[in-house]
């Protein structure tokens, strides 16, 4: 019977992970990238950052990188030199960025991308997220609930923290000492001086004598660090979570979908909260207490947001599934987002 059970948790473990590769490893070649009508390179975009309300990045599959200076009015892609996935990117400045992925890929750009140089990562895991408070201060979280973290802007890489062998999504600080990181089986760390130690605040995997079922928390994609005492955290079937005391507690917040899988969450600087994922955009102007769908042109019903932030005061930028980069327009309440051609 302990046998059957744990090939049942085993099986469970693979179908969670298929979903992962199902987003993140879709076949493609890297000599001849996927182009849609147009003749527009379309990979699938993962990530997005603006540092300034004119200056944008995005990253994708196969080491697409595009980069605005407008706002996002227009695209250019960028040579990054790699063909494996980048599936977050990070700039604190015009100047300074950092995109991670696949086979612990790491690409630095000190000129705003006009070129990009690797670094050493001390592991080959695919590297899941990436974040830095400042030009010298990183961390990335990864596979086997690896925290990696450098003081020199990426010069050196060293591993910061690990636990049980999950996988973790998403990192996020609110300043240089406090942030969060978040991954499967609702996973949930937390550290009060810049990583030196990381404190698990949610979680639970466990296979049940019983069933054999797998019984654990919901697999976490996105977490945004508000502040050093509010953060969000999103995941799968609907999954949203927010703490306003540091992480002692994490409250579910209900919003208008079920069963559909949230990717992406971040807050402008006039505190909108929004939320990305499978099919759905979520808009909420009064801290969460209530939330809108905003319109899409065209329509993301077919498709998914997986990356999603703030561009200036009030506006965002999300991205997704065909390299589709949305803008919104905040002339309206909620927004809605029209898609940019490049």
């Amino acid at each position: 019977m302990q046998k059957q059970n744990r090939l049942r948790a085993t099986l469970k473990t693979i179908c969670l992970g298929l979903m992962f590769l199902l987003i993140f490893c879709t076949p493609a070649t890297s000599a001849e990238k996927r182009k849609d009508t147009h003749g527009h390179v379309s990979e699938d975009l993962f990530s997005v950052v603006f540092p300034t309300q004119k200056d944008g990045w995005a990253c994708g599959r196969w080491g697409t990188v595009i980069r605005t200076a407008d706002g996002g009015k227009t695209w250019e892609y960028q040579a990054t030199d790699t063909d494996f996935t980048l599936s977050s990117i990070y700039f604190r400045d015009s100047k300074n960025g950092w995109a991670v992925g696949d086979e612990g890929i790491i690409i630095h750009t000190q000129d705003g991308g006009k070129t990009w140089v690797k670094q050493k990562s001390p592991v080959s895991y695919f590297l899941m997220g990436v974040y830095f408070a400042d030009t010298t201060n990183g961390w990335i979280a990864t596979e086997r609930t690896t925290i990696l973290h450098t003081q020199d802007g990426g010069k050196t890489w060293a591993k910061q923290f690990s636990d049980r062998d999950f996988i973790l999504k998403s990192v996020s600080f609110s300043d240089q000492r406090n942030g969060w990181a978040v991954g499967e089986y609702g996973f949930i760390y937390h550290t009060e001086d810049a990583g030196v130690t990381w404190k698990k605040q949610a979680g639970e995997f466990k296979v049940s004598e019983e069933t054999g079922e797998v019984v654990g928390g919901n697999i976490l994609f996105g977490v945004f660090a508000e502040s050093p005492q509010r953060a969000w955290v999103v995941g799968i079937d609907g999954y949203v979570a927010r703490t306003t005391d540091g992480g002692k507690t994490w409250n579910r917040v209900s919003v208008p979908v079920s069963r559909t899988h949230l990717y992406s969450v971040g807050s402008s600087k006039t505190g909108v909260i929004a939320i990305g994922g499978d099919g759905v955009f979520l808009w909420s102007g009064d801290g969460g207490a209530t939330w809108k769908n905003p319109e899409f042109k065209p329509s993301i019903r077919y498709g998914w947001i997986y990356g999603l932030a703030p561009r200036g005061e009030t506006d965002f930028a999300a991205v997704g599934l065909g390299g589709a980069v949305y803008l919104s327009d905040s002339n309206k309440t909620p927004p809605s987002f029209s898609r940019i051609a490049y």
